[in-house]
């Protein structure tokens, strides 16, 4: 089994609103069932699906800005920042027409994702 592998190697799924490759995790390159870790891409003038996990999630903008609904508030979001999206909390990413939103995400524990 190899440990090492580069975003490269990992396969887009790809949704209406963004792809998703996701590195660990039940649909992962690697297959876990405690760790769900990839990365995401916000197309364009979109709001993803409000959804929500039964574990803390953290994020990590990569690259672009757009903005965080968590709950009934919303934050700007931009390159660099960190965010926390505790466990239960509806939460939709949201992009502008100008921008793409690149995420890195990291979530613990067994979870079921839908989308």
């Amino acid at each position: 089994m190899n440990h090492i592998f580069n975003e490269k190697d990992i396969k887009k799924k790809v949704f209406d609103d963004r792809w998703v490759k996701f590195a660990f995790g039940p649909e992962g390159l690697i297959k876990t069932e405690n760790l769900n870790m990839g990365i995401t891409e916000f197309s364009k003038g979109k709001a993803s699906l409000a959804h929500n996990h039964d574990v803390d999630e953290g994020l990590y903008i990569l690259s672009g800005k757009g903005e965080v609904k968590i709950g009934k508030e919303i934050h700007p979001v931009k390159a660099g920042d960190f965010i926390h999206v505790p466990r239960g909390s509806d939460h939709t990413m949201i992009t502008d027409q100008k921008s793409k939103l690149k995420i890195f995400f990291v979530f613990s524990g067994t979870t079921k994702i839908d989308y």
